[in-house]
């Protein structure tokens, strides 16, 4: 896209200034992505570059949706949010860390843990920071993932001395989800959101 195309683009959209497409258009959207994007009470502009896929977006918005939801989700809502925290460093997703820290923080992550989310591999193997069993576990899945998309044996056999086989594919299921998330974002440029006032307060009634 040319410069030129890109700023006559922001011009119609006050929300884009960096993403290399457009936002999808609320008004124009098929009546199932508009259903989707009206599912969070405030706009994420990530929703708005995903509902270009008319097909795909309202299923992957069923996931997305069931990570929310402590009814659908098995594993802990803190440990969902070390895979996408660590996922989000590691492949400098800045949005996807940027919108899901606030959920760690209102669901009380500690915050060393917080510091430590882009430590070295090196670090969670030998037993450095402030990770408990269960966390290394779960780390050492997202890091052998994201650099050769695949897993030891050893890793898989270690897990499941902690995690249920249940945990296991769940974990492996949000990984996936939330790098495909952030290939995206990192492709297409997204803006960051808008300031939102509340948040906090929102987040604590939209996750469960």
């Amino acid at each position: 896209m040319s410069t030129e195309n890109n700023q006559a683009g922001t011009a119609e959209d006050p929300f884009r200034k960096t993403s290399l497409i457009p936002y999808v258009d609320y008004d124009t959207a098929p009546p199932a992505v508009q259903e989707k994007l009206k599912v969070l009470p405030f706009r994420r502009n990530i929703f708005y570059l995903l509902g270009h896929s008319h097909g795909l977006f309202p299923h992957l918005t069923g996931i997305i949706g069931g990570c929310f939801d402590g009814r659908v989700r098995k594993i802990p809502l803190l440990d969902w949010q070390l895979i996408v925290l660590r996922t989000a460093t590691t492949l400098g997703a800045k949005y996807e860390y940027d919108v899901n820290l606030p959920v760690a923080e209102v669901y009380e992550m500690p915050q060393e843990k917080i510091d430590a989310i882009g430590c070295p591999a090196e670090d969670v193997c030998s037993g450095k920071g402030p990770w408990s069993d269960r966390d290394r576990l779960i780390l050492r899945i997202v890091d052998e993932q994201l650099k050769t998309y695949t897993n030891e044996a050893q890793t898989i056999k270690d897990a499941l001395e902690v995690l249920t086989k249940e945990d296991l594919v769940e974990v492996l299921i949000i990984l996936g989800t939330y790098s495909l998330i952030a290939r995206v974002i990192n492709a297409l440029k997204i803006d960051d959101d808008p300031p939102i006032p509340g948040l906090k307060d929102m987040l604590r009634k939209a996750v469960k």
